[in-house]
């Protein structure tokens, strides 16, 4: 670096307080640190997922309605398979056992089984309820194929309770609502559940328990790894990478220092705040890491380049801070507001993320600005001779070929750019959303194989509810149970549907039983005293006013109708959803309003919005980021200019996606806005410096300067964008699908992006006359 680049310290600048009182700055940011490191032990989860459901939406307002009205579904399913049959004596004797002891669990408020389930039934000249497994010569044993066919009819719920080759038994267990999201409790609970069922089981008997409880229980747990194993991993890319680039233990080591204590900040900040760790806030921890590495990496090179032409140590440092203060902020706030923009989403987890990383990065930048020269100035000083690693080795000799590359093919580098970019846009339509909890994590995960297992054995676990409501006494008619007959026979021809369960069954059951063979389910509905008569029979009875309250309200107004889906990878959730929601406009058409409802549901209805909301995110951080760039280059024109190779990192983004069938869900949705905030600070720096190579030789053709600048921060764009593109693949190693993609979307974005600002923006100015002359006339004015 040449005198031409020194600044002037014989004029006191503002900035060179963060010098001069560096001792100061240092013991109140140690002090900071104190404060936070004592909040961080108290971290909290989200073992409800509740920041993951817009709480606000006409979806969860439906699935409350629908929960007031007949309460919580959720159940622990315990699946007991043997593959030499269930249903022998010693199975069912097992079986009743089983379900007295977790009957007994003190946090069990009720378990279904086929040792609790009443059916109303005909023994000899009399009617009544009577158990599904009777006893016989003193043994235990189920009805006869026939009868249990029948039996099946009547109760759709003995699906989940008993395989159809009687090989795999299941239990329904229901938790207190107090506990339902206690982690330990639940952990605990299912502990026990297995050591109760493997103890009263033959041997050879495989015991799973899946529920919604497990998923959650699971995804806390992998949230925690995922942070754990980020971070960490971040911080040894940024390490491998430090002594790569700098060729010194003492400054990477200076560079860690102030990694850990950002994180540390971070950790205590959403601790203080009440931010819980989930799957987006969890990225915070290596996030971070990354972006306070960008700025410690321009720092140490330009205060190395400064210190070749001055032996005063801190004027070296006075000038690194001088000549970086104004471009590295204005990178941390196209990155910050890249993130913060993700706050207009009404997802909790999301709007969480876009916070913390907006107020995280700005808290990377004020550590990293002060710590680093506070460091470097008690440290021994380095002799301009002996450092020269940061400066020159393979890397420079690459950079240097690519730039005789670039002079001599400029032109071609844009065609190659633009092709590329278009071919990515092109895959944009074929992206698809997948907005489902379950998917979230891997095949490889314990819970994801105990569903499949339970799936393949027993039956499907994915369930939607419907809720219809109609005047009060509605369900008291013949008529409307006819029209629900209607909606039931047209729902068991949706391709996805596998079963329905509705308390019509049991009526239809009712009247055969009563009625005899010339009974039929056509008998409800030509005689309108029949189904109050029946409804009025259910309510003489523990079982039958258990199965009422689950089906029908007290008033007789609303009715719950469960159907289960096969849940098929390759059909949308939203696609199933929407078929069912018109099938039962279409065929109670006014005269009630259906509502499809559910846990499922709630998530699927939220896709739209989530996707809108990063839409208007990306516009959003689009032109503050633009706006921002025109401040910093003085022109708005190169605020325009700067945007154009930071297209291709977006379009990387949905090319990807859609080409390779990655799915859009809550967390790779922002990819895009992310990819903005982040792929465009390799820009400003370059542009900036091209600002000053022109400010600074007027003399010298812009072609001079292009290159001039290029030389200068070449090799700080690629030691950042290989951590940032390094951590992003990174994020491979977690369980959740999302994740992992979110981290090759963001890899691929940055990959793009680092061909952009290596590449194509100084083709771009090479080839376009009209943006040199713009740069001329910026410098002459």
């Amino acid at each position: 670096m040449g005198n031409k680049d020194k600044l002037d310290l014989a004029h006191p600048n503002r900035l060179d307080l963060i010098v001069d009182y560096r001792t100061v700055l240092v013991i109140g940011i140690v002090a900071i640190t104190v404060v936070c490191a004592v909040f961080v032990p108290r971290m909290q989860t989200d073992p409800s997922l509740r920041s993951g459901i817009d709480t606000t939406s006409e979806a969860y307002r439906q699935y409350e309605k629908f929960t007031a009205t007949f309460g919580n579904e959720e159940f622990l399913l315990v699946a007991i398979s043997n593959d030499r049959g269930t249903d022998s004596p010693a199975m069912l004797s097992g079986l009743e056992a089983i379900t007295g002891q977790l009957q007994s669990l003190g946090k069990v408020v009720e378990v279904v089984s086929l040792s609790t389930v009443r059916l109303f039934q005909r023994r000899g000249d009399g009617y009544g309820v009577y158990p599904i497994v009777r006893q016989e010569s003193e043994q235990l044993v189920l009805p006869d194929a026939v009868e249990l066919r029948e039996m099946r009819k009547a109760l759709p719920i003995l699906d989940l309770l008993l395989s159809q080759d009687l090989k795999t038994l299941g239990i329904l267990v229901r938790v207190d609502d107090q506990w339902r999201f206690d982690t330990a409790v639940t952990n605990a609970l299912v502990a026990e559940i297995r050591a109760i069922a493997k103890a009263r089981t033959l041997p050879g008997t495989e015991v799973r328990v899946i529920g919604p409880a497990l998923i959650r229980n699971a995804i806390v747990r992998y949230n925690i790894q995922t942070g754990t194993i980020f971070g960490i991993l971040c911080l040894l890319i940024g390490t491998v990478v430090s002594v790569y680039v700098f060729k010194s233990l003492r400054v990477t080591l200076v560079t860690n220092v102030i990694l850990v204590m950002c994180v540390v900040w971070v950790l205590g900040l959403m601790s203080m705040l009440g931010i819980p760790l989930n799957s987006t806030t969890a990225l915070s921890f290596g996030f971070i890491p990354i972006t306070t590495i960008e700025i410690v990496i321009h720092m140490v090179v330009r205060y190395h380049q400064f210190h070749e032409t001055t032996q005063d140590k801190i004027g070296a440092l006075k000038q690194a801070v001088r000549w970086l203060a104004r471009p590295c902020f204005i990178c941390t706030a196209t990155t910050s507001v890249g993130f913060g923009s993700l706050m207009v989403s009404s997802i909790p987890m999301v709007h969480q993320l876009g916070f913390i990383m907006s107020v995280g990065v700005m808290i990377s930048y004020g550590l990293a600005m002060v710590l680093t020269p506070a460091f470097f100035a008690r440290m021994k000083a380095l002799d301009p001779r002996e450092s020269p690693g940061v400066v020159r080795d393979w890397l420079d000799r690459l950079l240097k070929g690519i730039e005789g590359a670039i002079f001599s093919h400029h032109r071609y580098f844009v065609a190659l750019g633009v092709g590329v970019t278009m071919l990515l846009f092109a895959g944009a339509p074929m992206v698809r959303s997948d907005p489902q909890v379950l998917r979230m994590l891997s095949d490889s995960t314990r819970e994801v194989k105990d569903i499949r297992f339970v799936e393949h054995r027993l039956t499907s676990v994915h369930f939607l509810e419907i809720l219809v409501e109609s005047e009060p006494g509605a369900f008291r008619k013949a008529a409307n149970w006819e029209k629900i007959k209607e909606l039931e026979d047209r729902l068991s021809r949706v391709p996805e549907m596998v079963g329905i369960d509705s308390l019509l069954p049991m009526l239809s059951h009712m009247q055969r039983t009563i009625g005899g063979s010339s009974g039929g389910q056509e008998g409800l509905f030509t005689d309108p005293k029949i189904v109050p008569e029946l409804l009025s029979v259910l309510k003489m009875g523990s079982e039958g006013r258990r199965n009422l309250r689950r089906y029908v309200s007290d008033t007789f107004d609303t009715l719950h109708l469960t159907v289960r889906i096969t849940n098929s990878p390759d059909i949308p959730i939203g696609r199933t959803i929407d078929h069912i929601q018109a099938v039962c406009d279409e065929v109670l058409r006014g005269g009630a309003k259906p509502t499809v409802t559910g846990d499922l549901a709630v998530i699927a209805r939220q896709a739209e919005e989530l996707i809108n909301d990063q839409v208007k995110s990306m516009c959003l951080a689009a032109l503050i980021i633009t706006l921002l760039m025109m401040v910093q280059l003085g022109s708005w024109v190169l605020g325009l200019v700067c945007l154009i190779p930071n297209i291709p990192p977006v379009a990387a983004v949905f090319g990807v996606m859609g080409w390779f069938g990655i799915s859009l869900d809550s967390v790779t949705v922002f990819s895009a806005t992310v990819a903005v905030g982040l792929a465009v600070d390799n820009t400003i720096h370059y542009l900036t410096q091209l600002r000053r190579e022109t400010g600074l030789n007027p003399d010298q053709r812009t072609e001079a300067c292009v290159g001039s600048a290029y030389r200068l921060t070449a090799k700080q764009i690629v030691s950042w964008s290989a951590v940032i593109m390094l951590g992003f693949l990174a994020l491979v190693v977690s369980p959740f699908r999302p994740v992992t993609f979110f981290g090759i979307l963001g890899c691929c974005s940055l990959g793009l992006g680092l061909f952009g600002d290596l590449i194509f923006v100084q083709s771009l100015i090479l080839s376009s006359a009209a943006i040199r002359r713009t740069i001329t006339k910026l410098i002459e004015r």
